[in-house]
């Protein structure tokens, strides 16, 4: 007799449909082809950046929603790379990118950290490990492909798609895979769902926001 599912392998099957969406995204195609324009990336490290400081934010309000030392260790380990590994590398790939982003980048993809900031002060630290649960399954998948079986430019896009490739990237969703197992039982899985596909959905908005 076959194992049930569990909590995070109910929502990857529930949320199938969106996330083979988001896999087909122009900006994963022409990135796993090496097609992206100069332009069009300019702007990505624009948008990106942004967000990393949204995704600090959640996971600062995960560490004061952490239900055990773990959880609280984890999220604040994730504040930490995200202030200075991650933050180190838009610094260093902007300057040195060839051309400046669009003055309005920015401003074209806030649908992401808007449907996450709000869901987050909604659903708390449920919401947030979902939202990042969702956000980070995409990019493993998508950068996994790409790296193993892409045309990535050299330089820095192929050092953004490695670095979402890589063991401690994985090991670092499979421990959101367990956050969102451990979530109380009478969380309903509807709710769960809504927020990981919302998610998704967001990131399909922000993504295509990079082609103006």
């Amino acid at each position: 007799m076959a194992l049930p599912l569990s909590r995070s392998e109910r929502l990857l099957k529930a949320a199938a449909p969106v996330m083979e969406q988001a896999l087909r995204m122009r900006f994963v195609t022409e990135v796993t082809a090496g097609t992206i324009s100069d332009t069009d990336y300019a702007d990505y490290l624009e948008i990106e950046a942004a967000f990393v400081e949204t995704a600090t934010r959640l996971h600062g309000l995960a560490v004061w929603g952490a239900p055990d030392r773990t959880a609280l260790e984890r999220n604040a380990r994730a504040v930490h790379a995200l202030t200075t590994t991650q933050a180190d590398y838009f610094r260093d790939a902007r300057a040195a990118w060839p051309v400046p982003a669009r003055p309005d980048a920015a401003r074209r993809a806030e649908v992401l950290s808007r449907y996450a900031l709000d869901a987050a002060r909604e659903g708390g630290y449920p919401a947030v490990m979902t939202m990042l649960f969702a956000a980070e399954t995409l990019y493993l998948t998508w950068c996994t492909r790409a790296h193993e079986r892409g045309a990535v430019p050299d330089g820095a896009i192929r050092a953004w798609v490695a670095l979402h490739a890589d063991q401690a990237f994985r090991d670092g969703v499979r421990a959101l895979a367990a956050e969102v197992d451990a979530l109380p039982d009478d969380l309903p899985q509807e709710r769960l769902t809504h927020w990981f596909t919302g998610m998704l959905e967001a990131e399909i908005a922000f993504h295509d926001a990079v082609f103006g």
